[in-house]
């Protein structure tokens, strides 16, 4: 019996998330049974979608309204609902029941007559869930529920799931529907945002999110991993009560193994024959519990986070017998080894060798294809092997690497470190040398890398070809250290080894590095055809190629994007962001992101930009490298200027301040560039004087010791910009110079373009417009080649400026007008924003201009008489004043009017006055 503490509960409102549209249409149906109008609708959707929510709220607040509630949870009891809704004359009719067949309007629907239709009655609301659960004896009684509900003031609200509708019941809603006497609403999966209502802020919440599809049921289950006793998981404890046990069987089978399967797998992992196990099977999926899947026969758990829940509810040596039978039959079937290991990884028996050798097995196969699994396969592995066993070493490193790959460079590390040989004498195995050499410098310690590289090269002959990789990871860490010998060096090296071998994409990241080790030593050429060579290579490789080594594909597109090969960085770390994301080797992907992020900013895609930003957040705070997520930051700051919301200089000089603070104590390249993009920020945010110190720091004083060539044009430009803002001439001219001069060492599209911008800046200064005009152009050629169209953006505005100064509006608006079309392809709002005022104050002046020129197209007479008029005087007033006759006067007004194209006195008056104000 329902305590006082029951009923409470019951009329207090149930919170509903994420349904405003659906809660406003029912709170709207409840203010129109109150003046008498009745409605039926039905909900209809997945199990644990949030039917039975909106019911409970629905009969909440009609009784707290004070409206009658009728209706239990489950509809077995519909017809004694039916009966009590109705009048009492309607209930006795027996006739008005069996014979409703006979008795239906022209779209099939039971139809009441002079007897069954309710007589006027006070306000009721009827809430019944899960419809699919109704008899079919029940459904005339249904049917005449929701006619009742068109005629009398009764607020039926039905609830079911349309796999689960029997066929009658299915026809009768679908007549219903067709009749204009039910409303179905189909819910929908709920969004990340209101996911996050629901469950809170979890740190994985967008997998959480996307694994749940947004049914909130399976958010909650999910967010509580699993845990069968949690309040989420109740309603799918519930489902599971009535099942008898060798249908409990089935399902606990195909929880455990956790993927489609095909009857006769089930059968011989649930020791069932074929017949009992599909009639359970069909039992499962007639409750809509397993569902089949595909165009051949297999069978599934509806979702896997019901699945989880009949896991954990199976006793543990149930669990582990089952796991157990799966692996053996899976095995007589020749199935796939990864399926075999992953039961092994719950149930493998110490005392069978042979499934320590299946697990260690299916990792090696799996360590790129899936390196999360294969850390579990030898985890599960290490505890069957005698300690300091050389396979015990083995599965070790093997196991660090996974690690790496997975992105816990730390846990690795501390795996590594617990090998006392690797700590002592690492040059003794180039696998664990290679491990250990690139989880330091995943983890910032560029020099620790350095050193436990050199030792393991030590120990090899200069041609031998597994030393390829060691080079390359010299080569990395002589770049970041900015040592662009020693990186062309260990780049060259590794990409013959590479090539000696055929090893085709470990070739690819080491020209990729050479490129970019080449540009860095302003040698153009010999990077540009590097960089082509390993474009060629990654392009012929197959993705199981790419997936060992995924690096290549990343370093090649930081290349392409470093030599504003933007189109072509695009599309390879797109191509490298989907093998990340699908094999989940998650070191690689917040560095293809970044650099990713970075290309989109220049290309202009701001947009993109800022999704790519997104899905990159969460590396920001828990990337164990500082390079990967200082770099991150600086790159949000730079989209968010360009968004053009009210706060956004605020909220990109917050990111900046975070990137440099990730970068504190760091002489490296990448720490250098964010310092300067720093700078670059708190220009656009309004202060230049900070802004010009700040970079100055940055690149080491005046002359830039720690940029390369490449590099320095951009903050050339930049000190030029600052120079302005302080009209500071000699120092715009100082760091024009000093920008042009560059281009004598490396002179790339991108780096002229920057160095004329920069040189347009002094010229404007100097007030030589014509000059910076043509600087301007060449600057404005030079990116479009480098597809920069933010910066052609900038440019255009510039020019346009620069062209109205000298009177040239035509060319002006035509830039401007280009600029403004790149503004739009670019969503960047800032940039839209600034040239829509650039173009109205021009058209303001063309406008000045052209009626200060039509006053001086006048003759002196018409111009006098133009001034009289405008005063107000009549044409004889004017004719008295010059001595004139009136029709003198009204000669020249006329051809006044023709020459400004006016057609009154008053129009005349407007543009005199005008003319007169602007001189």
């Amino acid at each position: 019996m329902p305590t006082a503490r029951d009923r409470s509960t019951a009329d207090r409102p149930r919170q509903v998330i994420g349904r405003t549209a659906e809660v406003s249409a029912l709170d709207g149906a409840l203010n129109q049974l109150r003046a008498g109008r009745g409605r039926a609708i039905a909900l209809a959707g997945e199990p644990g979608i949030g039917k039975s929510t909106l019911v409970t709220y629905l009969a909440a607040r009609a009784r707290a309204a004070g409206i009658q509630v009728l209706g239990p949870a489950f509809c077995d009891t519909i017809a004694a609902t039916a009966t009590t809704s109705a009048d009492a004359g309607a209930a006795a009719n027996a006739n008005a029941h069996t014979n409703a067949n006979s008795n239906r309007n022209a779209n099939g629907v039971a139809r009441a007559d002079a007897r069954t239709k309710p007589k006027s009655r006070d306000a009721v609301v009827i809430a019944a869930d899960e419809l699919h659960r109704i008899s079919p004896h029940h459904l005339p009684a249904l049917e005449r529920l929701i006619w009742s509900a068109a005629d009398a003031p009764t607020l039926l609200l039905l609830a079911y799931r349309r796999r689960q509708l029997a066929p009658a019941v299915a026809a009768a809603v679908s007549r219903a529907e067709a009749a204009d006497l039910l409303d179905v609403w189909e819910l929908g999966p709920l969004s990340k945002d209101e996911a996050r209502e629901l469950v809170g802020d979890l740190p994985n919440l967008d997998a959480v999110h996307g694994a749940s599809g947004g049914n909130p049921q399976y958010l909650r289950i999910l967010s509580a991993d699993g845990d069968p006793h949690a309040d989420a998981a109740r309603a799918v404890v519930g489902e599971l009560a009535d099942l008898d046990p060798r249908t409990l069987t089935t399902l606990q089978t195909l929880a455990v193994l956790r993927e489609p399967s095909h009857p006769q797998l089930i059968a011989a992992v649930a020791e069932l024959s074929a017949a009992e196990a599909l009639d359970a099977l069909d039992s499962l999926t007639r409750l809509d519990i397993v569902r089949t899947t595909g165009t051949i026969a297999r069978f599934a758990i509806r979702h896997p986070a019901v699945g989880e829940v009949v896991y954990r509810r199976i006793d543990p040596g149930s669990r582990i017998a089952i796991h157990l039978r799966a692996e053996s039959v899976l095995a007589s079937q020749s199935a796939p080894i990864a399926r075999r290991a992953y039961h092994l990884t719950h149930a493998a028996d110490p005392s069978r060798p042979e499934h320590t050798a299946t697990l260690i097995t299916a990792a090696r196969l799996s360590i790129h294809t899936a390196p999360a699994d294969a850390a579990r396969y030898l985890q599960a592995a290490l505890p069957q092997l005698p300690e300091d066993s050389p396979e015990w070493r083995e599965i070790q490193v093997l196991l660090a690497r996974a690690r790496l790959l997975t992105g816990q460079a730390s846990e690795g590390r501390t795996l590594l470190h617990a090998l006392t040989a690797m700590v002592d004498q690492p040059s003794g195995d180039l696998t664990a040398v290679a491990v250990a050499g690139r989880l330091e410098r995943q983890l910032g310690r560029l020099s620790e890398s350095s050193a436990i590289v050199r030792s393991g090269l030590a120990a090899v002959p200069g041609n031998d070809s597994s030393a390829a990789a060691l080079h390359s990871m010299q080569a990395d860490n002589a770049l970041d250290q900015g040592d662009y010998v020693r990186a062309q060096l260990h780049a060259d090296t590794a990409a013959a080894l590479a090539h000696g071998s055929l090893d085709l994409v470990g070739e690819a990241l080491a020209k990729a590095q050479a490129a970019l080790a080449y540009l860095s030593s302003d040698d153009l050429d010999a990077a540009e055809t590097s960089l082509t060579q390993a474009a060629e290579l990654v392009d012929a490789a197959s993705d199981a190629a790419l997936l060992k080594n995924l690096e290549a594909v990343y370093q090649l597109g930081l290349s392409e994007s470093m030599m504003s090969r933007l189109a072509d960085a695009e599309r390879h770390l797109i191509r490298g962001a989907s093998l990340s994301r699908h094999s989940g080797q998650n070191y690689v992907l917040p560095m293809i992101l970044k650099s990713l992020a970075d290309t989109q900013v220049r290309a202009g895609s701001v947009k993109r930009a800022l999704v790519t930003l997104d899905e990159a957040d969460v590396y920001v705070e828990s990337a164990e490298n500082p390079a990967t997520k200082a770099i991150l930051a600086i790159i949000r700051a730079l989209a968010l200027l360009f968004t053009g919301v009210s706060d956004a200089p605020q909220q990109a000089l917050a990111w900046a301040d975070r990137a440099v603070a990730w970068a504190e104590g760091s002489t490296t390249v990448w720490a250098v560039v964010v310092r300067c993009r720093r700078a670059e920020i708190v220009l656009a945010a309004g202060d230049p004087s900070r802004a010009g110190r700040l970079l100055l720091e940055a690149v080491g004083g005046p002359d830039m010791p720690n940029l390369i060539a490449a590099r320095k044009t951009r903050s050339c430009d930049t000190l030029t910009e600052v120079a302005m803002y302080e009209n500071d001439h000699a120092a715009a001219d100082r760091w024009a110079e000093l920008a042009e001069n560059s281009l004598e060492r490396i002179s790339s599209p991108s780096n002229r373009a920057f160095a004329f911008r920069a040189r347009m800046r002094a010229q404007t200064m100097n007030d030589d417009l014509k000059a910076a005009l043509a600087s301007a152009q060449q600057a404005i050629e030079s990116f479009t080649a480098s597809g920069e169209r933010i910066e052609i953006c900038r440019t255009l505005s510039a020019a346009a400026a620069l062209a109205a100064a000298l009177g040239d509006h035509k060319q002006a608006q035509e830039w401007l007008d280009r600029a403004a079309s790149l503004a739009e392809q670019c969503e960047a709002t800032l940039l839209i924003s600034e040239t829509t005022r650039q173009r109205t104050r021009l058209t303001e002046k063309v406008a000045e201009r052209e009626a200060t020129d039509a006053l001086a197209g006048l003759t002196a007479r018409e111009r006098e008489i133009a001034a009289l008029a405008s005063t107000g005087v009549t044409s004889g007033q004017i004719a008295e004043t010059l001595f004139l006759s009136r029709r003198t006067v009204d000669a020249h007004l006329g051809q006044i009017y023709r020459k400004l194209g006016v057609s009154s006195r008053a129009a005349l008056i407007r543009t005199v006055l005008d003319a007169e104000a602007r001189s």
